[in-house]
């Protein structure tokens, strides 16, 4: 007989071990700044003008914003994804729609849109639903500083020294 209850308690735990993993969800914005400063990035909670969170970041010396969508309209919760964003102010004339299409085709998950003068706007977009492992997530936050590294080389590069 116990052997029995012991089965039925190890395929009880193997269940929940889907929802155990899923453990941050832009309808608990606590969980992604808490998976973010984790990581070691600087994060202040806020809300946006729509009343909707919105997690301000520093990210490796990158100031950038993690905005909240599929929020419920009245409430301003339950939001059902977010969006890494961060905007450059390049100088001179900025990037070309070229160079900004080339920069999205070397970085897959990166959405480049421009301003007039060119500066270049970054947005990565992530879907946690109920919830996502955390792990997910914060592989999401690297993948997207390395983007914004990437932009930041290509704008403004080091030159040799003497």
């Amino acid at each position: 007989m116990r052997f029995w209850q012991g089965l039925a308690v190890a395929i009880g735990l193997a269940a929940a071990a889907p929802a155990l993993a899923a453990d941050v969800s832009a309808a608990r914005p606590e969980s992604l700044a808490e998976a973010l400063r984790g990581a070691g990035y600087e994060v202040t909670a806020g809300t946006d003008d729509t009343g909707d969170p919105v997690l301000d970041l520093v990210m490796q010396g990158y100031k950038a914003r993690l905005l909240f969508f599929d929020c419920d309209a009245d409430r301003h919760d339950d939001c059902g994804s977010v969006q890494f964003f961060a905007a450059f102010d390049a100088e001179g004339a900025g990037l070309s729609p070229a160079d900004a299409i080339g920069f999205a085709r070397r970085h897959r998950y990166a959405a480049v849109t421009l301003n007039p003068t060119g500066d270049p706007l970054l947005r990565w977009d992530v879907t946690t639903g109920e919830g996502i492992p955390r792990e997910v997530f914060v592989d999401a936050a690297a993948r997207f500083l390395g983007t914004v590294q990437a932009m930041g080389q290509m704008l403004f590069p080091r030159t040799a020294g003497p």
